[in-house]
């Protein structure tokens, strides 16, 4: 009688480790999907962000190269004059 009373006792201690060691890592496996969706939604705000900031530099070099083309046609322009302002 006591080897079944100390089997079952054995046997409570192990289910209830058992069941702590269940908690433990639901707990962890919910903490981690937590940081893996902080992580997620950072990483979605990075890439906006990114988004942004290109065509941001997509609209200045369009900008920086009209520029460009205007003041080589002024350039020009005035290589024109020259010879005008010179004859005269």
């Amino acid at each position: 009688m006591d080897d079944l009373e100390d089997e079952l006792e054995s046997e409570r201690c192990f289910r209830a480790k058992s069941e702590k060691q269940k908690s433990d890592l639901a707990r962890e496996l919910e903490e981690l999907h937590e940081r893996l969706e902080e992580a997620g939604g950072a990483t979605a705000a990075q890439l906006e962000l990114n988004k942004k900031r290109e065509t941001e530099m997509a609209k200045m070099k369009r900008e920086l190269e009209e520029a460009s083309i205007q003041q080589v046609n002024l350039l020009f322009r005035f290589l024109k004059e020259i010879p005008k302002i010179v004859s005269d």
